[in-house]
């Protein structure tokens, strides 16, 4: 076993030839806040945001959990409460826990928002409390005046919990770690309004005693805002929030020490003054009362670079810092602003963003947000927490010289005797390696001795005639949330030293992901990690009912993806798949492992024109035979036209899982440039533009969809092909086939590279005379764009030359009649087909 917990000590790897990494991108807190009204209208719904938020770069995701007294799932603390067990619009469901799997099948993290806070319910009536707060009126904050509460858009009411009151504490506390015990697979959990509404509150009886107590002050109502006692009372206040995020935060490290534990606070100007919210949440960061602090930033990004320096002012701790900025229009998330942001965030060496909020994401902006703000695929920090020697409030450097090249910008060499220390923060319990990067072409000394030291151990480790251009892991173990990594280098007598940057790299144990049987005699397995080629073998498989394995064979392109051939299953029979003494592509040796799953024949189906699950809905359709069909010759045209003429195929999946879709039809030089097919699961839709004319080309790979057992998959085509006149629409097979999650995949030299031609939608679409496109060229070359109206008359048409790079290009329609156009776009051999509306 190679992770060994502290209690028993650690292992030091001295030889390194099995712990070389290559370069990876650098870790980074990518977040968005996903309201409510995502969650309510169902899984489905839910699954197409969490893909588009995806497609766009982020990898983490915040879903609202707490609002007006009720959480999303049911809760039994609430319940014991009064309150209400669940939000009424998601009865009989577990959104949380659809979240959490939805999220993760797409490599997500989900955590859980209690945006809420301290708000314990609104109303229109100054008299309702709500549940919860009805039987227990002295929970709730008082103004100066005795009012219970503060008073939102003119007319909302607000009722408030008073953090000085004890039972408030305990019922907080309560709620959070029910929800980290509920749902251990939570990557983590977020507060939020943990503050008071306003300077006003809170004068209630329980906060006026309390402070008289516990300072021996003057009753607060007799203390006015100009007295000097006023900023002993603010204080006072303070505290009580600090306190309350204390609390909260052991409750939910005490249930799971692997939950990350962030906050959406006020942005710095709310510290003080008359806008005072009364949340000192540099306190909770210098307290370690939080891992990850969000200061909510809703200013125009062009200020961006300002705001992030404010917040390090009061708090100067930048790899606990995640800033939420908003990307509503006002904000102005332009191209130039987004690289400034991205510019400003990893220069200041904060730890990530997190972006305000889902509902702003349109298709435009997620295109820019994925080439400009999140171009590379990368992990979340505190899962990888890395200091490199450039970030200075982390690292202590003695007498070295800075040289450009390593791991960001430069690296550090001194002299024998030199030393040079970094310290590296931890925000969740864990296995980690720690590990250390050699800059590529450095040499120096031969031994490079690192020491490191956490809580009251020290471990000193010599690495000897090391690689460079690597990361070299110097020992395993298990860490806790609250222990504090320093890491130090000294090298031998003659020769340079180095030091360029450290990470403490966690590893999840190997688990399976996803298995399945795309014949009797084949089971396709997926795991969390690569496997290691050459050392695992079907002896470290067995399948119960007993069955032969007769060989393992890995994924060439991705060692994730195993595959079993065996003596056959059979259907209706529930089988487990046991691998034990599994090693990964790491060397790590797994524990014992299980899979139960049982044989399913249909997940390769072609449905043809002739089978029942295929019908004509409305137009008319004729037999031909003139080019090879899928089956036989058999297959359906109509001429292109308006889109009245339709047929569609019904595909319903055996088990739940990623399908890829394919069109399938013969080609030949008559058949229509722009066949529009419609893929529809359950509420999404998913319009794709196919050509069906080139010679040689018979299939099309239409999308990879999520499909849920016992619902119909459904693909439509129709004939409303403006482009193609005189043409026809062939209607011949649809192909399902069940795969493996691509997005689940480690980095493959295999999959298809990146297009050198992306457009994105046009936004605004509907549009008001303009509409603007933004597309990116990887290389030089010519962009024409088309615009044909729905008889397919050409009614615009652009062309211009660009070097590489991300350009933006605006139509101006105003001269033109209002209704749906059709555009295409063509780059590098690349054609792009879409729809937009015109309305004046």
């Amino acid at each position: 076993m190679l992770h060994i917990k502290r209690i028993t000590g650690f292992i030091s790897l001295f030889m390194l030839s099995s712990a070389l990494f290559a370069m990876e991108p650098l870790p980074e807190f990518r977040g968005i806040w996903l309201s409510r009204d995502a969650v309510a209208s169902g899984r489905t719904a839910m699954r197409s945001e969490f893909e588009r938020i995806k497609e766009a770069g982020y990898n983490v995701v915040f879903v609202n959990n707490w609002f007006k007294g009720g959480m999303i799932y049911e809760s039994d603390v609430l319940d014991s409460y009064g309150g209400i067990r669940q939000l009424s619009e998601y009865t009989g469901r577990d959104p949380l826990q659809e979240a959490i799997e939805e999220g993760h099948r797409l490599g997500l993290e989900v955590h859980a928002w209690f945006e809420y806070g301290l708000w314990n319910w609104l109303s229109y009536d100054s008299t309702e409390v709500g549940p919860v707060l009805e039987n227990r009126r002295d929970w709730i904050m008082r103004d100066r005046n005795g009012r219970l509460f503060s008073i939102m858009s003119g007319s909302i009411y607000q009722f408030w919990m008073d953090p000085a009151h004890p039972g408030v504490v305990t019922f907080m506390t309560e709620i959070f770690a029910e929800c980290a015990r509920l749902y251990p697979e939570l990557d983590g959990i977020q507060t939020d309004r943990i503050r008071y509404p306003g300077t006003t509150f809170s004068f209630s009886q329980i906060s006026r005693t309390a402070y008289m107590n516990e300072t021996g002050g003057t009753d607060p109502l007799n203390i006015s805002e100009n007295d000097p006692e006023w900023e002993d009372f603010i204080v006072w206040r303070e505290r009580q929030t600090s306190d309350l995020a204390q609390a909260v935060y052991q409750a939910i490290k005490a249930e799971n020490p692997a939950c990350l534990v962030s906050s959406a606070v006020a942005p710095p100007y709310m510290l003080e003054g008359s806008s005072d919210k009364y949340q000192d949440w540099p306190t909770w960061g210098s307290e370690h009362s939080v891992d990850l602090l969000c200061p909510m930033l809703y200013v125009s990004l062009d200020a961006s670079s300002y705001w992030l320096d404010r917040c390090l002012s009061v708090f100067n701790s930048p790899l606990r810092i995640a800033p939420g900025f908003s990307i509503k229009e006002e904000h102005q998330p332009t191209v130039d602003n987004l690289i400034s942001l991205n510019n400003a965030i990893k220069n200041k060496n904060m730890s990530g963003i997190v972006i305000w909020y889902y509902g702003y994401l349109s298709d435009s902006l997620k295109h820019n947000i994925k080439s400009f703000l999140f171009s590379t695929t990368t992990g979340t920090f505190h899962k990888s927490p890395t200091v490199d020697d450039m970030d200075a409030h982390y690292t202590c450097q003695g007498n070295m010289t800075p040289t450009p090249g390593g791991y960001k910008d430069y690296y550090h060499t001194g002299v024998p005797g030199s030393t040079f220390s970094w310290c590296i923060p931890l925000y969740i319990s864990g296995d980690y390696a720690l590990q250390v990067y050699i800059p590529e072409g450095w040499t120096g000394a031969d031994t490079l001795r690192y020491t490191v030291t956490w809580q009251e151990q020290e471990e000193t480790v010599s690495v000897y005639r090391h690689r460079s251009g690597v990361w070299l892991t110097l020992l395993k173990g298990f860490f806790n949330y609250d222990d504090s990594v320093t890491v130090s280098v000294s090298g031998s007598n003659t020769g340079l030293i180095v030091a360029d940057a450290i990470r403490l790299k966690q590893k999840e144990p190997l688990r399976f992901m996803d298995a399945f049987t795309p014949d009797p005699y084949h089971l396709n397995l997926l795991f969390n990690n690569p496997l290691k080629e050459d050392e695992n073998s079907a002896a470290n498989f067995s399948i119960f009912p007993d069955l032969t394995i007769n060989s393992l064979t890995l994924d060439t392109g991705n060692p994730s993806i195993a595959t079993l051939s065996t003596s056959g299953f059979d259907p209706g029979i529930s089988y487990t798949v046991t691998a034990f003494g599994l090693t990964d592509a790491e060397g790590d040796i797994s524990d014992t492992l299980f899979f139960t799953f049982q044989y399913h024949a249909g997940l390769d189906t072609v449905i043809d024109n002739t089978d029942s699950f295929f019908a004509v809905q409305s137009g008319s359709w004729s037999e031909e035979s003139s080019a090879e069909g899928f089956r036989g010759d058999n297959y359906l045209t109509t001429p292109a036209g308006d889109g009245t003429a339709r047929v569609f195929w019904r595909y319903a999946p055996p088990v739940s899982g990623l399908y890829r879709i394919s069109a399938l039809f013969p080609s030949d030089p008559g058949f229509v440039s722009d066949a529009m097919y419609i893929l529809k699961e359950g509420t999404a839709y998913d319009t794709l533009f196919v050509d069906q004319s080139q010679t040689g080309e018979n299939s099309h790979v239409l999308g990879t969809q999520w499909l849920d057992a016992g619902t119909y998959a459904v693909v439509k085509l129709h004939n409303e092909c403006p482009l193609s006149p005189g043409k026809k629409v062939v209607a011949d097979a649809v192909r399902f086939t069940r795969v493996f999650p691509s997005s689940l995949r480690p980095e493959n030299p295999g999959e298809e590279l990146p297009r050198s031609f992306e457009l994105s939608d046009n936004y605004p679409n509907p549009f008001n005379s303009h509409t603007r496109f933004s597309y990116f060229l990887r290389k030089e070359g010519e962009i024409s764009l088309k615009v044909y109206n729905l008889q397919g008359k050409e009614v615009m048409s652009i062309a211009e030359s660009h070097a590489p790079g991300s350009y933006s290009l605006e139509l101006d329609f105003s001269s033109l009649t209002s209704g749906i156009y059709i555009y295409r776009a063509s780059a590098h051999g690349v054609n792009i087909t879409g729809k937009m509306l015109y309305i004046k």
